[in-house]
């Protein structure tokens, strides 16, 4: 597959500029570099209160130009943080919208395309926060362009730390400098440090410990702790490095033990040798080690791969909808007439809308968590998913899984709809507490489109025993190129062992930033070419689910060194959430506190097609306490094993 033609979105901090590194690594051209800027009214202040961007040192940003040789594209930010939700829409605002300073982006990738129509995708330097990342996935999906986000979850990747990051920058050499403290206990002695030095680690290390931030990105300046300047990294992409002298360098103090650098006179100097081949960074490996674990067991043992005698299922549940109270409710599939598939999908779509608005007035559609589309033919799925998605234009649209199997439909009908929704009337497409990233990274498939990776469930007290999280399907896609995965190995058992580690680890990374503390369920839904393949698909999909189990406590497996906590974001700072160091320390304990947890059941379903030709989609459920929850309390779990218990093997 051809490489994309990249805009690299730099604020001159180290996370923009690595990310270059790794479009380059993944076979992308960066073609050039955007920046938005501070206001003519504020170019004199070195640092501008901006929720979105970095400003400091906006100042030394038009060197890039020529230090990187790549046309720089800049705009001036307008507007405000208008829009302070932690997720941002697929369109601008209704409201307010000319004044929000994420719209700042439309003009200035606008002028990129006109000056370079090539371009089609766009490079952040996003970790962590949903709050950059949405907005920035926003404008870039609106005009055509893929939004990649290769250091989006690093410190939770194969192989990561806390630091990682700053060891890898280290390990191709790209220098970049503290220029402003502001929080974590980080002093002005920490300005103009290289952060990638190992000494500097060291001492990052120890105030994010001090403080109790070990876990929230404080190492990487992820809570706004610091802010950096690359003035050097790899050639060939830098022909030059920026450089300062020291008495070009002014400390200025700040407010609340703030303080940052102002620089006079920055220049450039050149390299030597800027044609050499660069050291690439070091890229996560597909599967983790815990991952990897998994395969290598299944593979070497000798009845995991092969055909045995039937395997036993959880019995399936039964339940009454109509006794389902609550925070959420069952809309079992419908179906309805229609010309062609994607007419029968806007009738159902249309009489679902009718019949939620009736029930939530002002919310609507916007009450959906979860959605299962059945179909008769996987190749009508494109038409089908074009009309779906014009009824989920906001925030964190439903997760979703996708099916095709003939079998379960109506005759005359060709898809098939069902629907989970939220009964509070209270609701907003603001509060929704969902995951949908729509980046390309290493960490896990990105959704492009109107469904999200995982969706919680959650009622109002502040302890949901019962608090569900339903995850999208999830298939064996590369994340960072959304190709379908194979093996190594020609042979069909271990490229589908393969896909099937993969894509449980897929809906694993996603219970983990949502914070699910074990799977309560799962649904294994498999394709197989030959009926006498179905056996030997089973041992290995349940293989890999019990495997997976025996290996950690559920969903949230204990990586005290490596999982963040979901609910810390940037966004919080700026709503006073930021937790307290003890709050997080009592969270680390009651995660290391975790019973042992027995195998959760699973059902392996023999459909006819997945999306994108997949050969296994998980459809995983999780407790988001430390309470079991019972199967009969996930509703659209139950559906699914009604509609589909024909096809159970």
């Amino acid at each position: 597959m051809p490489g994309l033609q990249v805009v690299a979105l730099i604020s001159g901090g180290k996370d923009s500029l690595f990310s270059i590194l790794h479009c380059q690594a993944n076979g992308h051209e960066v073609v050039a570099l955007a920046n938005l800027y501070p206001a003519k009214t504020e170019m004199n202040v070195e640092d501008t209160d901006s929720y979105m961007y970095q400003t400091i040192g906006h100042a030394v940003i038009p060197l890039y130009e020529k230090a990187l040789g790549l046309p720089l594209f800049r705009q001036e930010i307008a507007g405000t943080a208008v829009d302070q939700s932690r997720s941002y829409g697929p369109e601008a605002p209704a409201t307010g919208a000319s004044e929000d300073e994420t719209e700042s982006l439309v003009p200035l990738l606008q002028q990129v395309k006109a000056a370079l129509p090539e371009v089609n995708a766009i490079s952040t330097g996003a970790i962590m926060s949903d709050y950059q990342r949405t907005r920035v996935e926003s404008v870039a999906l609106r005009l055509g362009l893929t939004p990649l986000s290769y250091l989006w979850q690093w410190p939770s990747l194969s192989q990561n730390t806390q630091s990682s990051l700053l060891e890898d920058m280290a390990a191709v050499g790209q220098d970049s400098r503290i220029i402003k403290v502001a929080s974590g206990g980080l002093d002005d002695s920490f300005l103009w440090q290289n952060v990638a030095e190992r000494r500097t680690i060291s001492r990052l290390t120890k105030a994010a410990e001090r403080f109790g931030s070990y876990d929230t990105g404080a190492i990487i300046g992820e809570g706004g702790e610091f802010e950096t300047l690359a003035i050097d990294g790899p050639a060939p992409l830098w022909k030059h490095r920026i450089s300062v002298g020291e008495d070009e360098r002014e400390i200025v103090p700040g407010e609340a033990g703030t303080a940052s650098i102002r620089f006079r006179h920055p220049r450039l100097e050149a390299k030597e040798d800027v044609e050499l081949q660069h050291m690439k960074p070091r890229i996560p490996e597909t599967l983790d080690e815990r991952s990897e674990r998994i395969l290598t067991s299944m593979l070497s043992h000798p009845g995991a791969t092969e055909a045995t005698q039937a395997v036993g299922a959880a019995p399936a549940p039964r339940i009454h909808v109509e006794e389902q109270k609550a925070v959420s409710r069952l809309i079992p599939s419908r179906s309805a007439p229609g010309q062609s598939p994607a007419a029968q999908m806007q009738s159902i779509m249309d009489k679902l809308r009718k019949e939620l608005e009736d029930a939530l007035p002002g919310v609507g559609v916007a009450s959906i968590a979860y959605t299962s589309i059945v179909l008769r033919n996987m190749a009508d799925f494109g038409d089908i998913n074009a009309v779906y998605g014009r009824y989920f234009n906001f925030p964190t649209p439903p997760a979703r899984v996708t099916i095709a199997c003939a079998d379960v439909i109506p005759s005359g009908c060709d898809v098939m709809l069902g629907a989970t929704y939220l009964t509070s009337p209270n609701q907003s497409t603001a509060t929704r507490r969902g995951l949908h990233v729509q980046s390309r990274s290493y960490w896990a498939p990105a959704n492009i489109g109107p469904y999200s990776q995982a969706f919680e469930l959650q009622s109002d007290q502040d302890i949901d025993q019962d608090a569900v999280l339903y995850v999208a399907g999830q298939i064996p896609l590369i994340p960072a190129s959304m190709d379908l995965a194979w093996s190594p190995s020609k042979d069909a058992w271990t490229t589908f062992a393969y896909q099937a580690v993969l894509a449980l680890q897929h809906a694993d990374r996603i219970g983990n930033v949502m914070s699910s503390k074990r799977w309560a369920a799962g649904i294994a839904f498999i394709v197989a070419p030959e009926a006498e393949d179905v056996r030997r698909l089973v041992q290995i999909a349940r293989h890999t689910w019990t495997a997976w189990h025996d290996t950690g406590n559920g969903a949230a497996e204990d990586n005290s060194d490596e999982q963040e906590d979901e609910d810390f974001d940037v966004w919080h700072l700026t709503q006073d959430f930021a937790r307290s160091g003890l709050a997080k320390r009592q969270l680390e304990q009651y995660r290391q506190s975790t019973r042992p947890l027995q195998t959760p059941p699973l059902w392996i379903m023999k459909v006819d097609a997945l999306p994108r030709g997949a050969s296994i989609e998980w459809a995983v459920y999780g407790s988001m306490t430390e309470q079991d929850v019972a199967v009969e309390k996930i509703p659209h779990l139950c559906h699914l094993l009604d509609v589909f218990q024909q096809q159970l093997v």
